[in-house]
């Protein structure tokens, strides 16, 4: 085994002292944890004790790399990032497009990890093995847009990552950016990020990395590359994600008015084919990327109509700033995203939250005295000026921002049972009452209500049990372990980059000998490992329930009188079979000593 790919060290830096250094990890860690999602849950875990604050010094940011980062591997200029997460106390992974990760790998290094408090907002510029805390005098405050740009100048040819007024502002639904279009989406990163007065890290390195096999990571690349050039011209390759509103609207999965139903009739109003004569290119797609598929719209901007700007939409924006709200006008739609982006906030998080806000108003909870101002569906006007309450916590905004499962608690008169979260993470664009077996996802997903943590294979309405389906949920979700731990992207079924694959890969970056028992064992390995860093923060079984309205028929659509399961005993037998496929405790969701003995935790855990 060479292991080259990795550079065997990860970076510490101490904000409170301003110290940092070098730690080298085994290769046994390496072995075990390959990278991206697999390395951060393994150093969440080994660094932080119980019970710690997400919005303390003690908390710490996990800027991670995969072996495959700097190779000439197919869709991987992307990277992650691994804290606990201020909006539900658990594990948070997220991964974001953008060049950061390979030029953190070619600093040297496999990870930055970040601690402490600085007294002062700052920001870190590493270029190479030269690390700096610089003063972020003159971009705090400011917006993604501009801080990034300002951070261009600065240091010219740098990968940026940055957060918004909203992560200064300790916003429980705050994300950062990397180059203007790539977020750190869910869980709230960008509070940490602020807790920290840290407004962005700046990367730039020069190290050349090298790979066991790089001739076969070539020619995979390359193959792909031809494929992918010469395959029909499919929705996904014309317009990327947003494609997905009409297929999720027939299936009756497009969230409507706080997920009242599934079915949005307005929805022909914001597909892609409405954007055409607006679209502005898929430059700010990530880089190196044969599939380009962050698409860019033009519009005005919300602060000021004169000035026009580019909005990078994806579907799950779509989904929950779009129907979500009963909102079919394209250009407050647009600016919605934009919004979001310039202010630092998670667009899933945020849609539902003003949702959430817009339902309390239909039943008189909120008013127009509480507001300042009426909060109707379907009004855009509104939820712009209600996002910028949130991120800058003004008014309800305070309350708001703190998510939806906080804010009913604080709102009371039983806002709960409309709050749809998972964990405390508010639900993407996917109502599981269309899809059988898909709640199952979101009620084990280590993170909460993910939608990229396995859906069970198939497409069917849940109008039967979703037992059989377990199975295919469990091995999606080892599958998707390794895809974020190389770090890979996700759309690269579109190519298609087969599982398979993504083992020849791994093993051609590293010189290791996985075969598919192995990659099942890994992924195995991750999930268990972060639901025992979940089970010290309080979670068990009866952590994994539905929200009150995945329970409630939908109303209309084509999946009408459904709900998640057939019934509450079906999802309870779906949960005895994941946790007996796992190798945890039925009685409590926890793994057995035989389990972490069999994925060599015994030592860890």
């Amino acid at each position: 085994m060479t292991h080259e790919c990795w550079n065997k060290q990860i970076l510490w830096i101490d904000l409170t002292t301003r110290a940092t250094q070098i730690e080298s990890l085994s290769d046994e860690v390496y072995e075990k944890f390959i990278g991206g999602k697999g390395l951060g849950t393994y150093l969440l875990y080994k660094h932080l004790e119980a019970g710690i604050d997400p919005l303390g010094a003690t908390n710490i940011l996990f800027f991670l790399t995969g072996p495959l980062q700097g190779l000439p591997a197919p869709n991987v200029g992307r990277w992650t990032l691994v804290t606990k997460s201020p909006l539900t106390g658990l594990i948070l992974d997220s991964h974001s497009g953008g060049s950061l990760g390979q030029e953190i790998k070619k600093s040297g290094y496999d990870a930055v990890c970040i601690k402490g408090v600085s007294a002062n907002p700052v920001y870190i510029h590493i270029q190479d093995q030269n690390v700096k805390i610089e003063s972020a005098e003159g971009i705090w405050g400011q917006g993604v847009h501009e801080t990034t740009e300002r951070l261009y100048k600065r240091h010219p040819k740098s990968s940026v990552y940055t957060i918004g007024p909203a992560g200064e502002n300790l916003v429980r639904i705050a994300t950062g950016c990397c180059e203007i279009a790539h977020q750190t989406g869910r869980g709230g990163a960008g509070a940490v990020m602020g807790s920290k007065n840290l407004k962005a890290i700046v990367v730039k390195g020069s190290k050349k990395i090298f790979g066991a096999d790089v001739d076969t990571i070539r020619k995979i690349n390359a193959d792909l590359t031809k494929g992918w050039n010469q395959k029909e011209n499919t929705d996904f390759k014309r317009f990327g994600s947003p494609f997905l509103v009409e297929l999720s609207n027939e299936m009756g999965q497009f969230p409507t008015r706080n997920y009242e139903t599934g079915y949005f009739d307005n929805y022909s109003e914001i597909i892609p084919e409405e954007m055409s004569e607006i679209y502005a290119g898929a430059h700010n797609s990530c880089p190196n990327c044969v599939m380009r598929c962050t698409h860019a719209y033009e519009t005005t901007d919300p602060d000021n109509t004169d000035q026009m700007i580019e909005s990078c939409i994806e579907y799950e924006t779509i989904g929950l700033m779009g129907g979500n709200l009963g909102i079919s006008n394209l250009t407050h739609l647009l600016q919605l995203n934009y919004l979001a982006d310039r202010l630092g906030l998670d667009t899933i998080s945020g849609g539902s939250v003003l949702g959430f806000a817009m339902d309390a108003y239909k039943q008189g909870i909120l008013t127009d005295d509480i507001i300042g101002f009426s909060l109707n569906f379907g009004d855009g006007e509104a939820a712009l000026k209600l996002l910028k309450m949130i991120a800058y916590r003004e008014g309800i905004g305070a309350i708001l921002s703190e998510g939806v499962r906080i804010a009913a608690e604080k709102i009371g008169h039983n806002s709960k049972d409309f709050a749809v979260h998972f964990k405390g993470l508010e639900l993407p664009a996917w109502d599981p009452r269309g899809r059988r077996g898909l709640a199952l996802s979101y009620a084990t997903a280590n993170v909460g209500g993910s939608h990229l943590r396995g859906w069970p294979s198939t497409t069917d309405p849940p109008d039967e049990s979703a037992v059989d389906l377990v199975d295919s949920m469990v091995n999606a979700r080892d599958q998707k372990v390794l895809t974020d731990s190389l770090v890979v992207c996700h759309f690269t079924y579109h190519l298609p980059l087969s599982h398979e694959t993504k083992i020849q890969l791994l093993n051609a970056a590293t010189g290791l000998h996985y075969d598919e028992e192995d990659a099942k064992l890994f992924g195995r390995r991750v999930v268990t490992l972060g639901r025992m860093f979940n089970h010290r923060e309080g979670i068990s079984r009866e952590s994994d329930i539905l929200p009150e309205r995945m329970w409630i028929p939908e109303p209309s659509g084509p999946r009408k009188g459904m709900t998640s399961f057939i019934n509450k005993d079906d999802f309870e037998l779906c949960l005895d079979r994941y946790y007996e496929l796992r190798g945890w405790s039925i009685q409590d969701g926890l793994p057995t000593t035989e389990t972490l003995e069999l994925l060599g935790l015994n030592d860890i855990v």
